[in-house]
């Protein structure tokens, strides 16, 4: 079984203030986008899982996703699982959250085991907040944790770039820095009032405090709409970012003059139906 685990991106991210568990309430829209890891699963006398011919251990998400399955249905994996990584690591781009889904729905086929949603939902968001958006895609709104998803309505009628410049950000170090005891960077100095979220500005809230301490991501930003972008924001905490513009002719002409800043490529939005449909797309039985 060859699946297809596609990256997202987030078009708007606020965060509205500390929740009692410890955690921050996220208003958040999510979209998938045509870029993603292959995960390979095929039989076998027991569990392994490689990443680039190497092994990893437990703490990786895909070998988490399996030991989830297993403990929902209790059945014992036999099958090595190999993961193709395209979707840079510490991008905000989800990548090893589109992983642990995919591994958990290439699981489901294969041992033809359904998890009700009451089940499964809950069990994925304790392997990442961003986990349950991955299950259905295209657009959505996740609120909570980031991890209470609203389907909307698919919107593909514009072009993207995406940058991937050669660094990462850790995302619990960059939600620390929203709650630093210095007021200039106390998370109370921009959390917004609940509403609705179609009366709420689009913008990434980590950008107020990621930028100055990576300076460079706000130089690429600027250079982004330079280039053309109606907007351009960081994705998730970073560091990768997008701009959006009017087609996807226009996206493609601008890629040539942001090369210099890392892995620049012009992407497509994937609608839901799409997104479903091409996780299986290249599926072997």
């Amino acid at each position: 079984m060859q699946l297809q685990a596609f990256a997202k991106i987030n078009l708007d991210l606020r965060v509205l203030g500390q929740r009692d568990d410890g955690y921050h309430e996220l208003r958040t829209t999510f979209q998938t986008i045509d870029w993603s890891d292959e995960i390979h699963i095929e039989p076998a006398d027991g569990f392994t899982f490689v990443e680039r011919g190497m092994a990893a251990g437990e703490e990786n998400l895909v070998v988490k996703a399996v030991r989830t399955f297993e403990k929902l249905t209790g059945e014992t994996v036999r099958a090595k699982i190999e993961l193709v990584k395209a979707i840079p690591s510490g991008a905000g781009l989800g990548g090893g959250s589109a992983d642990a889904a995919v591994t958990v729905l290439g699981l489901q086929k294969l041992y033809e085991k359904e998890i009700p949603l009451v089940d499964l939902l809950p069990a994925l968001s304790a392997l990442g907040s961003d986990v349950p958006f991955f299950l259905s895609g295209g657009r959505a709104l996740g609120t909570g944790r980031g991890n209470e998803i609203t389907p909307l309505e698919d919107d593909v009628d514009y072009g993207l770039v995406l940058i991937a410049p050669p660094l990462s950000v850790a995302t619990r170090e960059a939600y620390s820095w929203l709650t630093l005891s210095d007021k200039t960077n106390n998370i109370s100095r921009f959390c917004a009032q609940p509403a609705p979220h179609s009366e709420v500005e689009p913008g990434n809230d980590f950008e107020s405090v990621v930028f100055p301490r990576l300076p460079l991501l706000s130089e690429i930003k600027q250079d982004i709409l330079r280039a053309g972008a109606l907007r351009a924001s960081l994705s998730g905490t970073g560091s990768a970012l997008f701009g959006i513009f009017g087609s996807r002719e226009e996206a493609e002409r601008a890629v040539p003059r942001l090369t210099a800043w890392g892995a620049v490529r012009a992407i497509r939005p994937l609608p839901r139906p799409e997104y479903l449909r091409r996780i299986w797309g290249v599926a072997k039985w």
